[in-house]
């Protein structure tokens, strides 16, 4: 008798675990009222619900869909977060990068003028180069023009090292062009580091002068 009641005791306590773990969901019916089923019908499911056991503890979320604007909006957002997130990790690698390699202002000074005497110094000898290259042409065009006015034909090759110079002589002007260009954009860069060093300057003596202060 005692143990049939004891295989009895055991069955019901069996029975009463599976019966706990049973799988229900909870959702929002359409009137708001909240519903909780074996199932979710199609029609509530964009709105989103939990899976849950028969004590209430959750197993599994579903997130409600989204509509078309939300998405949207819900990417645009994203994508200004992540905007922000790569702005504010570029702007700590240069303040990183500034304090790494200059102590004060003057050292971004000295390096703003050795950078540009560089790109100063390019120009000059691509300015050099051009002077020769258009000497090279005129010559070469006057000795053209001779011939024709004798009434001769111009030979190939002086045909061909015209075209050639011609072609030096436009490369080399865009390289000018190109270097002028380096030479503002180093000197804007410099001055850009300049004003970021003194903000990161100020921000250390507000600091220091904070920390320097006695403590009430």
């Amino acid at each position: 008798m005692a143990r049939g009641l004891l295989l009895l005791a055991l069955c019901w306590i069996e029975l009463s675990t599976v019966h706990a773990q049973s799988i229900y969901y909870r959702y929002p019916g359409p009137d708001g009222t909240v519903v909780i089923d074996d199932s979710v019908p199609p029609d509530a499911v964009p709105r989103g619900y939990d899976i849950i056991r028969l004590d209430g503890s959750v197993v599994k979320t579903i997130a409600p869909q989204l509509s078309e604007a939300e998405r949207k909006a819900r990417a645009l957002e994203l994508g200004i977060e992540e905007a922000r997130a790569a702005a504010d990790a570029k702007t700590r690698k240069w303040d990183e990068s500034l304090l790494l390699r200059y102590s004060n202002i003057h050292d971004i000074e000295v390096a703003k003028k050795r950078a540009l005497n560089d790109i100063k110094v390019r120009i000059s000898i691509l300015k050099s180069n051009l002077s020769i290259i258009k000497q090279q042409v005129y010559s070469n065009q006057a000795e053209a023009a001779e011939l024709e006015r004798r009434g001769l034909a111009v030979p190939t090759e002086l045909t061909n090292t015209l075209a050639s110079l011609r072609r030096e002589l436009t490369t080399t002007e865009q390289h000018i062009g190109a270097r002028q260009e380096e030479l503002e954009q180093v000197a804007n860069n410099y001055e850009r580091d300049k004003s970021r060093f003194a903000d990161l300057q100020g921000q250390v003596d507000v600091r220091r002068n904070y920390y320097s202060k006695p403590q009430k």
